[in-house]
């Protein structure tokens, strides 16, 4: 009886996560500093090999609380973009981008792994607009540590499982110096998680799926003189039966040095951020206060993220204005 029952609440506990930060995928701060990780249009948008790593911590002081690691690298492809004489035919002519994505992201016995490669045709649409269209296609773990799992019943240990699932993403990218739109959907594939337990092949879970997540974001850029800058944006995200999640926030950048900006994630949490740009060398840090009922219960959320962009060329078709 209590192996059925264990049967059944494992690929619940799997999912557990879910329902608290209303959607599956783990939760981001920085996402606009490297929107790549929302959506596969933004693949190779600048003109150097852009190399970004983050780790989070989610409600720290919570026991089991989310941890995500992340690292995604994304380059244009051709000759022509790093040549230090271009024509304006060069730059108008469009160019092929790939890129790829590895995440570990792990909320108490429950993870999930992912990882992906990702395609983008990038063309022009005016001077100084351009289009994107990416996709990304990989492959998704989820998992449950038995040994992590506790019992009122301490004689009893339950086992681990796993599922994987083929996955995938397609986004539209639309840029110009001066802003960006963008819209994309991940877990498209809708892929169901079948978990066996047992060496008879008993299966359960099989009713849990990947849900479909739809994202919606744009920013613009708001020059305030020669050196200073405002970046103002906002982010949609969409999941079923979850209602529709915003994010509005500002970023106040320095040249290409530095920046600070704020979010508010609608009666969840604010969160402050602050980074620095130097050469090659991107270093971002941000701190969610949660607005919740959860928050009497955890010190908030940090996200650090560090980036390298390894150039090319000096030159760039489109500059580093958002992230």
């Amino acid at each position: 009886m209590k192996r059925a029952l264990t049967l059944l609440l494992l690929p619940l506990l799997l999912l557990a996560a879910a329902p608290l930060r209303a959607q599956q995928q783990a939760q981001y701060s920085q996402y606009m500093n490297n929107n790549y990780i929302l959506n596969p249009g933004t693949t190779g948008v600048e003109d150097y090999i852009d190399v970004k790593t983050s780790y989070r911590t989610q409600w720290t002081g919570l026991e089991g609380a989310p941890k995500t690691y992340y690292l995604s690298a994304s380059s244009s492809l051709g000759k022509w973009r790093s040549t230090g004489k271009r024509t304006l035919r060069d730059r108008r002519r469009p160019f092929h981008a790939i890129g790829g994505l590895i995440y570990n992201d792990v909320t108490g016995p429950t993870s999930r792994k992912g990882a992906y490669l990702s395609y983008a045709y990038n063309l022009v649409l005016a001077p100084n607009l351009r289009a994107a269209l990416g996709v990304s296609a990989g492959m998704q773990q989820f998992a449950v540590d038995g040994q992590q799992l506790r019992f009122y019943d301490t004689t009893f240990q339950a086992g681990s499982a796993a599922s994987r699932v083929l996955d995938g993403s397609i986004g539209l990218w639309v840029y110009s110096s001066d802003f960006y739109v963008g819209i994309s959907g991940a877990q498209l594939l809708g892929n169901k998680l079948d978990f066996s337990y047992s060496p008879d092949g008993v299966s359960a879970g099989a009713g849990n799926t990947l849900k479909r997540h739809y994202f919606a974001t744009a920013g613009v850029r708001v020059p305030l003189s020669d050196d200073w800058s405002l970046v103002p944006s906002v982010l949609l995200k969409a999941v079923n039966p979850a209602p529709l999640s915003l994010d509005l926030n500002a970023k106040l950048k320095y040249q290409d040095l530095l920046w600070g900006g704020i979010s508010w994630r609608a009666f969840d949490s604010f969160v402050a951020m602050v980074g620095l740009n130097y050469e090659q060398l991107t270093l971002g840090y941000s701190y969610d206060a949660g607005l919740s009922r959860l928050a009497g219960y955890h010190g908030g959320s940090h996200e650090v993220l560090l980036g390298l962009r390894l150039k090319k060329k000096a030159q760039v078709v489109c500059t580093n204005r958002f992230w």
